[in-house]
C-alpha cells in the first residue's frame, strides 16, 4: 500500500465508483476488467494513482473487498458492505445499493448546502455594504456637512466614528475575520467540531427536527442496503450506525439494539427505541412480519428525506426575505441618519 495520505472519497466519488462498478459487474464483467477500464478512462493525477494500486491488488489476490481495504481511502461501511458483497456473491447488488445509497447522500448534502450557502451570501453581502457606508459614504457626508456649517451628531456622529473605527483597526478586523473563518472550517470538518456545532445548533427546535430526519432517512437507507445484501440484523445495526452523526441517535440505537436482542423482532425494534414514530414504527411492525423490511426502510428514508427537504425550504422562504428586510432598514437608517440632518441645513440656506 502506498505511504501517501490519501483523503477520504467524498459522496460523489463514491457513487461514482459505486455505480460504475456496479454496473460493469451486473454486465458480467470481473473485478480486474472493471478495475482496468476505469482505469483506462481515468484523468490521470490522484484517480489514476489509485486506480492503479487498486488494479494491482485485485490481480495479486483476486479479491477487490481487499483492494476497497488496502488504499485506505472508502469508509469503514463501504469496505464491510463490500466483503459481505463478495462473501456472498452479491457484489453487484450491493455496489448497486451503495450507489443509491451515495445518491441520496448527495441530495441530503445539496439540500444542506444550499439552504446555507444563499443565507451567507447575504450576510456577508450585508456586511460589504455597511461598510463602504460607514468607511467611505459617512466620510464624504461629514465633509459636506463641514462646508455647510454644520456638523455630524447623534445617530450619524455614532456611523462616522464606527467607520474610523474599522479604518484605524484594519488589520485587527482582518485577524478577527480569518479567526472567524477558521472557526468555521474546523467545526465543519473535525469530529469535535461537528459535535460542538449540533450541539449548539440543537437549542433550536427547527433545526433539531431537520437534523433528526436527515439522521434517520440516512439510517433507514443504510439498513435497507445492508439487509438486502444479506448482512445479519446486529451486525447491520452497527454499521448502518456509524454513518449516522446526531447527539441523540446513538442512544436511540442502543435501545433497539436491546430491543431487538429481548424481541428478535426488528420492527418491533425500531418502533419501541423510538428511531421510527407513529406511523413509520408501524410500517416498520408490519415490513418485518411480511418480510418486506428492505422495501418499508426504502420507503422511510425517502419519506424522511422529502420531510426534510421541506423543512429546509420553508427555513429558506422565512430566512432570506427576513435578510433583505434587515438589510434594507439598516442601509437605510445609515443614509436617513445623514440625509435627513442635510436636507435641514439646505432648506435654513434657502
Amino acid at each position: 500500500m502506498s505511504d501517501k495520505t490519501r483523503k477520504k472519497l467524498t459522496a460523489e466519488e463514491l457513487y461514482a465508483f459505486s455505480d460504475e462498478m456496479g454496473m460493469m459487474i451486473s454486465s458480467g464483467v470481473s473485478s480486474i476488467q472493471g478495475i482496468t477500464m476505469m482505469l483506462d478512462e481515468s484523468q490521470g493525477g490522484e484517480e489514476k494513482e489509485l486506480l492503479t494500486e487498486m488494479e494491482s491488488i485485485v490481480s495479486e489476490s483476486g479479491s477487490l473487498s481487499k483492494a476497497i481495504e488496502s488504499v485506505d481511502v472508502f469508509p469503514d461501511y463501504f469496505v464491510e458492505m463490500a466483503k459481505m458483497g463478495e462473501t456472498t456473491g452479491k457484489m453487484d447488488s450491493v455496489l448497486t445499493n451503495l450507489a443509491a445509497h451515495y445518491s441520496r447522500e448527495m441530495a441530503i448534502s445539496n439540500a444542506i448546502r444550499s439552504a446555507v450557502t444563499y443565507p451567507l451570501m447575504m450576510v456577508a453581502m450585508m456586511l460589504i455594504i455597511i461598510v463602504v457606508l460607514v468607511t467611505e459614504i459617512m466620510p464624504v457626508f461629514d465633509r459636506v456637512f463641514k462646508q455647510l456649517g454644520g456638523t455630524m451628531d447623534g445617530l450619524s456622529e455614532g456611523f462616522l466614528a464606527v467607520g474610523s473605527f474599522i479604518k484605524e483597526n484594519g488589520v485587527i478586523m482582518l485577524i478577527i475575520l480569518l479567526a472567524v473563518v477558521i472557526y468555521f472550517i474546523v467545526i465543519n470538518k473535525t469530529t469535535w467540531g461537528k459535535n460542538h456545532r449540533n450541539n449548539l445548533l440543537y437549542k433550536s427546535r427547527r433545526f433539531k427536527s431537520i437534523h433528526s430526519k436527515i439522521a434517520t432517512s440516512r439510517f433507514a437507507s443504510a439498513m435497507a442496503m445492508t439487509l438486502s445484501s444479506g448482512m445479519d440484523v446486529m451486525q447491520a445495526l452497527d454499521v448502518s450506525g456509524r454513518i449516522v452523526e446526531a447527539p441523540d441517535f446513538e442512544k436511540k440505537l442502543e435501545k433497539c439494539k436491546d430491543s431487538f436482542a429481548e424481541t428478535m423482532d426488528i420492527g418491533r425494534a425500531f418502533s419501541l427505541s423510538g428511531i421510527f414514530g407513529g406511523l413509520y414504527g408501524k410500517m416498520a411492525i408490519l415490513g418485518a412480519k411480511t418480510g418486506n423490511m428492505e422495501n418499508v426502510l426504502e420507503k422511510v428514508a425517502t419519506t424522511y428525506q422529502e420531510e426534510a427537504d421541506e423543512e429546509i425550504n420553508d427555513f429558506i422562504a422565512v430566512v432570506e426575505p427576513t435578510l433583505v428586510i434587515i438589510l434594507s432598514v439598516i442601509v437605510g437608517i445609515i443614509l436617513l441618519s445623514v440625509m435627513l440632518p442635510l436636507l435641514n441645513i439646505m432648506s435654513g440656506m434657502i
